[in-house]
């Protein structure tokens, strides 16, 4: 007798019973399953494993897959009608309650009034005046001196206005200038301001003309007495030095005064130079910086160490040129100097 082969054989009865058992629930959940799918076909159900052969097509279960399909796309399509329409809603009550504040600053904006003079316009027109005030303020006018009120002025000295003698003539220039060397000054005869170095003046030509001539510059000091004779004393130019102030450097001549009776001689020396405040550079005082230029640059360099030597003399120098004067300074004799200074202080 032959067995199908379908058919399962157990010796023992337990294992029957257990078989059975999981056959009946199997059977359960397969149509727990297929129930729950009729009441919700979102969820998806569990896909069973395909055989090898494919089965032929049913044409009843493709039409009910396209009309679910169908009726799953109408309500997406109700869905995002719903949505839009809910968000056009929004919108229109967002813009009614903007409407109204709006509204009101609008009609505030025109309430305010606006004065007519403070425009652009007008403004403009104010700086364009203040800037053409400011230019002619550098045209040069001609003038009398100020100090004989004689003569045509041919110098401006800014540094002589609290004395109210800012324009002279040229004899007017050189006695106001013959102890202040350090002024500085402009020619005022050919149409413009011209700087000029303390060494040069004015004279007039045979024409009445005002031409440029050197002169030479003494360095102020105090005209003391050198002997116990009654007669003025003769002072001349003596060496020529080089003085460096805050304002640059200057070309003059120590002083060399002598007494016509005794034939006494006196030239200022160094301690006559630090009384005033000169610091020879060299011990044949060749170069003599003024004490402000020492305590301005340590002032500077606490304030700004990385600031170079270099740099503040050629500020020096710049200042020179912008006078009408010329001439280098050594960063060496100052760098030395300076360290001089300093240890004596």
């Amino acid at each position: 007798m032959s067995l199908d082969s379908a058919v399962r054989i157990f010796d023992d009865p337990r294992e029957a019973r257990m078989h059975m058992a999981a056959l009946i629930s199997a059977a359960y959940l397969q149509e727990a399953r297929e129930a729950m799918a009729k009441e919700n076909p979102a969820v998806p159900q569990i896909k069973k494993r395909k055989s090898r052969k494919s089965p032929l097509p049913n044409p009843a279960v493709k039409s009910r897959r396209e009309k679910r399909q169908q009726t799953q796309s109408a309500a997406q399509t109700r869905r995002s009608h719903l949505v839009h329409e809910e968000s056009l809603k929004i919108e229109d009550q967002a813009l009614t309650s903007f409407e109204t504040p709006l509204q009101e600053l609008k009609d505030t904006l025109t309430a305010v009034p606006i004065p007519e003079t403070t425009n652009m316009v007008s403004a403009w027109a104010q700086r364009q005046l203040l800037t053409d005030a400011k230019l002619s303020a550098e045209r040069v006018i001609t003038q009398k001196c100020h100090r004989c009120s004689a003569v045509e002025a041919v110098v401006r000295c800014l540094d002589c206005v609290p004395l109210d003698m800012e324009f002279l003539c040229a004899t007017c220039d050189v006695e106001a200038h013959k102890r202040n060397v350090f002024h500085d000054r402009e020619a005022v005869f050919h149409g413009f301001f011209e700087p000029i170095p303390p060494t040069t003046a004015v004279v007039m030509d045979d024409n009445g003309q005002p031409q440029f001539c050197e002169q030479l510059c003494q360095l102020p000091v105090s005209t003391r007495a050198i002997c116990e004779c009654s007669q003025d004393l003769t002072v001349i130019p003596g060496k020529h030095i080089s003085v460096v102030t805050i304002n640059g450097k200057y070309d003059v001549c120590l002083p060399q005064k002598s007494c016509p009776s005794c034939s006494t001689e006196w030239t200022p020396e160094v301690k006559d130079l630090l009384r005033y405040r000169y610091w020879p550079a060299t011990t044949s005082c060749q170069t003599l910086f003024k004490f402000d230029v020492f305590t301005t640059f340590e002032h500077m360099k606490m304030t700004a160490p990385a600031m170079s030597r270099q740099a503040f003399l050629k500020m020096l120098e710049h200042r020179s040129v912008q006078a009408g004067r010329t001439g280098s300074i050594c960063a060496d004799t100052f760098q030395r100097s300076f360290s001089e200074f300093a240890f004596c202080k």
